[in-house]
């Protein structure tokens, strides 16, 4: 009797362990046509100006596009990791975090966004010296960090193998604006840029293209402190100068400062000037110049002209509904790089930093201009590069549209002539 009764125990006991087996998550897989459970939010960090010193309006317009990157993710692609990979699938999540375009504040954020949010991956990038602080950082840590917009050649040229470019790079920007130069034959440059690893490193970077191309140029440089409120002294000196060719290398509101008082001194409008990226394509151009902007030329990583992938569409398609307002490079890059992102993690089924960047070395992705994007270890700066188009464009016109504006670079995309 005593040994039936504990061969009976033993029974149950064994059915209690086989069903909480198969209750227990991961455990016997969900019938056919039943919903697999959820896993728990992925996490990718966006790392970006919010407020200055740094170009605040170029951080939300990145976090905008990261946001959308997210929504694209979940909603198109449903979600990352799940059944290809024998797991739950998982939706990812965007942290957001404001550098203010210094070294300090981001590399403050990034150990923030990776120690405490747990976030697998880093996107966001905007000013160089900020991405060139965090880039050892990254690889320390082991956690893949994405130039969504900053451009010193040195990201990619120093190899580091958590660190990935989806920008132009200073190098690409110098040969484009020289070869402008030549073509349209300026002869005195005047090059006026801010104290920072941007402004310096593409001062330099200009100034050895030239002397390649046009050694027949005279460039000169000045260099301000990017916080300063008056430029009139400075432009005074360039004014004496008398260059036929103005080259602005500020960033945000310094950007705009050079292009109002140099109105103030009378070198403009006479004197053509080149914005050395895209910041009249944004609503606020218009808004802080008004009939100063007409006649800027300015270098562009993209025209509304240009084809766009099916994910590119739908992210055009949304941002307008959500907006009002097209969609900007900006915007665009941050997108990419967060399905980019989730597109590795679903190649490498991992969420470990360095399966994800395996897996960018070695995969193809779609992004938001290109349908087969690669990250591949190449010799010198185009190490763990996707090269992007760059354009030099004019507006001819006060308020006028971006998709109106001239194209005068490169010339197989030329749509008219230089307005001087």
């Amino acid at each position: 009797m005593g040994s039936e009764v504990r061969r009976a125990g033993l029974i149950g006991i064994l059915w209690l362990l086989i069903v909480a087996v198969a209750c227990a998550p991961g455990g016997a897989p969900a019938p056919a046509g039943q919903t697999p459970s959820a896993g728990p939010p992925v996490k990718i960090g966006v790392l970006t100006p919010l407020s200055p010193p740094g170009d605040a309006a170029a951080g939300q317009l990145i976090s905008r596009g990261a946001s959308l990157g997210a929504d694209y993710v979940n909603s198109v692609l449903g979600g990352v990791l799940g059944p290809k990979c024998s797991a739950a699938t998982s939706k990812v999540e965007i942290v957001t975090a404001d550098d203010a375009g210094t070294p300090e504040k981001g590399v403050a954020g990034f150990r923030k966004l990776v120690a405490e949010d747990k976030v697998v991956a880093v996107v966001g990038q905007f000013h160089s010296s900020v991405t060139l602080a965090l880039a050892p950082v990254a690889d320390q840590l082991q956690v893949p960090l994405f130039s969504t917009q900053s451009s010193d050649t040195r990201i990619t040229a120093n190899h580091y193998n958590f660190v990935f470019q989806t920008h132009t790079i200073t190098a690409d920007r110098a040969a484009a604006v020289a070869q402008f130069i030549k073509e349209y034959g300026f002869k005195k440059i005047a090059i006026v840029a801010e104290n920072t690893d941007y402004g310096t490193g593409n001062t330099d970077a200009l100034k050895a293209e030239l002397g390649r191309v046009a050694p027949g140029a005279e460039v000169r440089s000045w260099i301000f402190d990017r916080q300063t409120a008056d430029l009139t002294p400075l432009l005074l000196q360039v004014k004496e100068f008398g260059p036929d060719l103005i080259y602005n290398l500020g960033v945000g509101a310094p950007a705009y400062l050079i292009v109002k008082q140099s109105n103030d001194v009378g070198l403009l409008p006479a004197t053509p000037m080149v914005i050395s990226y895209d910041v009249p394509i944004r609503p606020e151009f218009w808004q802080n110049l008004g009939p100063q902007g007409k006649g800027i030329i300015f270098v562009a990583y993209y025209h509304p002209k240009q084809p766009l992938t099916d994910a590119g569409k739908w992210m055009q398609q949304q941002y307008e509904a959500q907006y009002r307002e097209p969609a900007l490079y900006s915007s665009f890059a941050a997108f990419g790089n967060v399905i980019v992102v989730a597109q590795a993690i679903n190649q490498a089924c991992s969420t470990k930093g360095p399966d994800i960047a395996k897996a960018l070395e070695t995969g193809r992705f779609k992004s938001w201009n290109l349908d087969s994007a690669s990250f591949p270890k190449a010799e010198g700066a185009d190490w763990h590069r996707v090269k992007q188009p760059l354009l030099l464009v004019q507006y001819t016109a006060v308020n006028q549209p971006f998709d109106q504006a001239t194209i005068l670079f490169p010339p197989d995309m030329k749509t008219g002539t230089l307005q001087r």
